[in-house]
C-alpha cells in the first residue's frame, strides 16, 4: 500500500518543470499533444487520478485559445474511455479548481483533474485535504495508463514485457528476446499481459513502464511493461531465464528495456 499526503513545494511551477523534462516516466507524463499534456497526480485522490494540463502558464479558462480548450477536452473524453478499460472504474469526477479561493493545490498553473471513482468509495471533497490510502504504487499505475495510451495513438497490437523472476531477479526470455504479447481487442494490455503468462507463472504483478522514457516519439513504438513473478518457479516451460552475464546477447532495445524494469525494482 501506499500512503500518499502532501510534499514541500519545489521552486518555479510545477508543471512547466515537468513539461521541459526531457524523462516522461520520471515526471509521471503519460501523454503529451500538441497544446497540453497528461500528468499522473503525484498525490492522487484516487488510483489513476490523472490531469489534463494546458503548455501555457495560465490561471483561468478564459486566458487559453481555442485550440488548447478543443484538446483539452478531446483528451478528457479519451481519457475516461482508457481509465474505464484500465481500472474497471464506474465513474469519474472531473473539474478544476480554479483559484486559490476554489481550492487549486497550484492556482499559478491552470489543470483539470480526472478522479476515478467506484461506488462505495469515499466522497470526492473531503478527500482532497487528507491522505489516502492507494492499492497499488504509482508506478504501477504509470505503466497500465501509459501502455493503454499508446495502445491507442498507435493502434499496437503487442506489447513486450520484462518479467523479472527469482533473488536476485533474471529476466525472463522467449527464444533470442524478450516475449511479445498479443493484445486481446477491448481487454486492458496489462490484463491481457496477465492472461497470456497465466500458465506460465503462479503469480505475476505490474512493476512499471519499461519503455521508452519520452512520449514525444516520432513513430509507432511498442508499449513495454515489467512485471515481478512471485514464488518459486518449478519449470519456465518455454521460457528461459537470463542472469546478469547471459544479457548482452538480448537487442540494444530489449536490454534498455531491462534496465529500466530493474532501476523500478531499485527505487
Amino acid at each position: 500500500m501506499a500512503y500518499v499526503g502532501g510534499s514541500a513545494r519545489e521552486q518555479g511551477c510545477v508543471f512547466c518543470n515537468r513539461l521541459d523534462s526531457s524523462d516522461d516516466t520520471a515526471s509521471l507524463i503519460v501523454h503529451r499533444g500538441q497544446q497540453a499534456f497528461v500528468i499522473l497526480n503525484l498525490y492522487p485522490y484516487n488510483t489513476g487520478h490523472l490531469m489534463v494540463v494546458p503548455h501555457a502558464h495560465v490561471q483561468d479558462p478564459s486566458e487559453l485559445d481555442a485550440g488548447t480548450q478543443a484538446e483539452m477536452a478531446a483528451l478528457t473524453g479519451n481519457l475516461t474511455r482508457v481509465l474505464r478499460r484500465v481500472l474497471d472504474c464506474a465513474g469519474f469526477n472531473v473539474g478544476m479548481n480554479i483559484g486559490g479561493a476554489a481550492g487549486a493545490g497550484i492556482a499559478e498553473h491552470l489543470h483539470q483533474h480526472i478522479v476515478p471513482r467506484w461506488v462505495g468509495d469515499a466522497n470526492f471533497m473531503p478527500i482532497l485535504g487528507s491522505t489516502k490510502v492507494l492499492p497499488e504504487l504509482l508506478a504501477a499505475t504509470y505503466g497500465k495508463i501509459r501502455a493503454e495510451i499508446e495502445r491507442d495513438i498507435f493502434s499496437m497490437t503487442n506489447v513486450r514485457v520484462v518479467v523479472l523472476a527469482g533473488d536476485p531477479p533474471g529476466v525472463v526470455v522467449d527464444g533470442a528476446g524478450l516475449p511479445q504479447i498479443s493484445l486481446e481487442p477491448d481487454v486492458a494490455v496489462w490484463k491481457s499481459v496477465l492472461s497470456a503468462f497465466s500458465d506460465d507463472f503462479g503469480s505475476l504483478s505490474v512493476l512499471a513502464w519499461a519503455g521508452q522514457p519520452d512520449t514525444r516519439t516520432t513513430g509507432p513504438s511498442i508499449p513495454t511493461l515489467s512485471l515481478r513473478a512471485s514464488g518459486q518457479m518449478e519449470s519456465l516451460g518455454r521460457f528461459r531465464l537470463l542472469r546478469d552475464d547471459d544479457r548482452s546477447a538480448l537487442s540494444i532495445t530489449d536490454q534498455e528495456a531491462v534496465v529500466r524494469a530493474l532501476a523500478s525494482i531499485e527505487r
